[in-house]
């Protein structure tokens, strides 16, 4: 199990959405958390960086990044699609 590291912008943007919206955004982190490495999430590394992820939930974005030495996962940035590229 991966611990989860939230960006401070990144909280504050779960306390601005809709709970609907919000349940699916924890339900699939909390699915990240226990096997990052899984496929049935809809991730995809980002071309120009390191170890940065992009997981895609409906129309929202999550750009995180997986330390699999310290078996943590930092979210950086929550947003609409529009908002996050």
């Amino acid at each position: 199990m991966y611990q989860l590291l939230y960006h401070p912008r990144t909280e504050k943007f779960l306390h601005k959405i809709p709970k609907n919206n919000l349940t699916k955004i924890i339900s699939s982190l909390e699915r990240l958390a226990q096997n990052p490495n899984t496929g049935n999430l809809n991730t995809k590394k980002l071309l120009t960086t390191q170890n940065c992820y992009r997981l895609r939930v409906g129309n929202i974005r999550v750009i995180y990044e997986l330390d699999n030495a310290r078996k943590t996962i930092y979210i950086h940035d929550i947003d609409f699609r529009g908002n996050i590229y």
